[in-house]
């Protein structure tokens, strides 16, 4: 399941649902829109791509300072997230960002055992990345999401920072690092990646800068970026290039 709340990040959640399906999935995709920011025709190319297309409602944060420490006030609606929580249709979640290409497909995390798990994040491993996270919706959890949501309460002034303040006492299954694998510039990062490159499961662009930003496929970015965004590109060039040439989504 992923979050898309912008038509910017059509492309992304495009190339995840096929990367997917490449990598050998044998579960439904679904995706939760949100239906005043989105425009017709990218509802439209979701409900072909996703197996369930399910409305929520935005869900801002009221005290948004924090998002400029990071400089991602693109993220202030971030805490429309915690809709996972009521799915509960679903017995159990894998929720993916729109902006991460599979290169198999984590069916296995589906048999976990614990109620949430999530990989550590690189900027800061004590915590959780929610890009990648198993989810076993809740609505006892959903309803103390909402608190926290509605008095603004997130370190980072997002979804990561409030999730992080929520499962901090309550405890989190650690994934490892191969289904939420963002690049970085850590020093230990390049010969750690050459050493487990044939193990990793996702691959998560981090950051402002997506493989579909203009530019991006020809330039900058370290070797290793480059190599994983060439992934991205492969999968949108098999499936979508030759498709959405005249498609809103259509990208350089």
């Amino acid at each position: 399941m992923k979050l898309v709340m912008s038509d910017s990040y059509l492309p992304g959640a495009a190339v995840l649902a096929h990367s997917l399906r490449d990598g050998g999935t044998t579960k439904k995709l679904a995706a939760l829109i949100t239906l005043d920011t989105l425009s017709g025709d990218s509802i439209s190319e979701l409900k072909k791509l996703y197996d369930y297309v399910i409305p929520v409602p935005r869900v801002g944060n009221p005290k948004p300072a924090n998002l400029y420490l990071m400089d991602r006030a693109d993220l202030a609606y971030t805490f429309t997230k915690i809709a996972l929580w009521r799915q509960l249709q679903f017995r159990k979640l894998v929720y993916i960002d729109a902006d991460v290409v599979a290169l198999r497909a984590p069916d296995e995390l589906f048999d976990l055992e614990a109620p949430f798990a999530a990989a550590p994040d690189s900027g800061w491993p004590d915590c959780f990345n929610s890009g990648v996270m198993v989810v076993s919706p809740n609505m006892g959890d959903y309803w103390a999401l909402q608190t926290l949501a509605t008095s603004g309460d997130s370190f980072d002034g997002a979804d990561q920072g409030l999730l992080n303040q929520y499962y901090e006492h309550r405890g989190w299954h650690r994934l490892s690092f191969l289904y939420n694998c963002t690049p970085n510039a850590q020093y230990q990062w390049e010969p750690a990646f050459r050493h487990y490159k044939s193990k990793i499961n996702l691959v998560h662009f981090i950051g402002k800068n997506k493989p579909w930003s203009k530019d991006s496929r020809y330039g900058g970015g370290s070797g290793v970026y480059s190599e994983l965004a060439a992934r991205w590109w492969a999968v949108y060039d098999r499936h979508l290039r030759e498709k959405v040439r005249c498609i809103k989504f259509r990208v350089p």
